[in-house]
């Protein structure tokens, strides 16, 4: 006789599928239940930590003429107190005086050397001379203080977004497409590279701002690890500090600053400055006084010689000072 085939019992199966809705049920309550806690976590964080400051100056409005921006990105000071801003869509260069007096318009939109495809970083070195990431060429610019271009180099780029000079002929560069750091002499010879995608230590995904501190140590800002790095001088891992007010790429432009003994990194999501000491804790937030929404899309960020900090206001295309608050400042 024919063997007769065993059915499947209708009540088991369905016990089973039960078993796994209620699992999949709990881990995204559970999951909500993180999110939430993380946010109002995060929230408590910034409201301990927020100092109100007032914008002694600010610059800008939308336009392409002098003094007016197209989405401004990066900011930087030269040993003068005059400072450069890069225009993303503007594709160029704007340099003023310490007052905020435009002096040097710089590039326009093209692939010849000294124009631009999307700007971004900056570094100015002792001389006086103006590094660009000319980020969609793929390449970096260097013009003296009058705008002359004196230079153009690559090094396999796909969009370099920050550069930062050690003051002894190296120069740093983020190659955020290819997630490393890539290092040169000021001739713009290759020197070094490290990094690559993933998440773990010493890797990248998506770096943006560096600075360095006076020991030539290198802080990136790895915007879609939500962390900062920090290397010594020949990429040698050391530190990297979570940062728990950033939400990633998508919502964040995260540069760097180094200076007084802090480090000072921007936080679009928040429209804030946070300050850092060395060891990755939060000092401070900075966001404006009277302002609810704070330095709006904060991007580039840059220090002078006398305490001010200067951030760039990518929402608003504006550039903002104001003088960091003794009571922040190291003792």
């Amino acid at each position: 006789m024919p063997k007769l085939k065993k059915r499947p019992i209708k009540g088991k199966k369905s016990k089973k599928g039960l078993k796994i809705f209620l699992v999949l049920f709990v881990l995204v309550f559970l999951t909500v239940l993180l999110y939430q806690a993380v946010s109002i976590l995060n929230k408590a964080l910034i409201e301990s930590k927020t100092v109100w400051v007032s914008g002694e100056m600010e610059w800008g409005s939308a336009g392409n003429g002098p003094g007016q921006f197209q989405e401004p990105c990066a900011v930087a000071t030269d040993s003068q107190g005059n400072f450069y801003v890069s225009e993303f869509s503007g594709h160029r260069v704007q340099k003023f005086d310490p007052n905020g007096a435009p002096l040097l318009s710089i590039g326009k939109q093209g692939k010849d050397d000294g124009e631009f495809n999307q700007p971004s970083g900056l570094f100015v070195d002792a001389e006086g001379d103006l590094y660009v990431c000319d980020t969609f060429n793929h390449r970096i610019q260097e013009f003296d203080k009058d705008g002359n271009l004196l230079k153009a180099w690559s090094h396999s780029f796909f969009g370099p977004r920050s550069i930062a000079g050690n003051g002894q002929g190296r120069l740093y560069v983020s190659d955020t497409g290819n997630h490393q750091i890539q290092v040169f002499d000021t001739d713009g010879h290759f020197l070094a590279q490290w990094g690559g995608f993933g998440t773990a230590t010493g890797k990248f995904r998506e770096p943006v701002g560096l600075a360095l501190d006076p020991q030539g140590n290198v802080y990136v800002a790895d915007s879609d690890n939500l962390r900062i790095q920090k290397f010594d001088p020949n990429g040698k891992f050391l530190a990297a500090f979570r940062i728990p007010t950033w939400r990633g790429k998508n919502d964040e432009l995260p540069y760097l600053a180094f200076g007084q003994g802090f480090l000072y990194a921007t936080n679009a999501s928040q429209n804030a400055v946070l300050q850092l000491d060395p060891n990755g804790k939060i000092t401070a937030i900075f966001r404006r006084k009277n302002d609810k929404a704070g330095f709006t899309g904060a991007a580039g960020v840059a220090l002078d010689g006398e305490s001010h900090l200067y951030v760039v206001e990518r929402g608003s295309g504006k550039v903002a000072r104001f003088t960091i608050p003794a009571a922040t400042a190291p003792e």
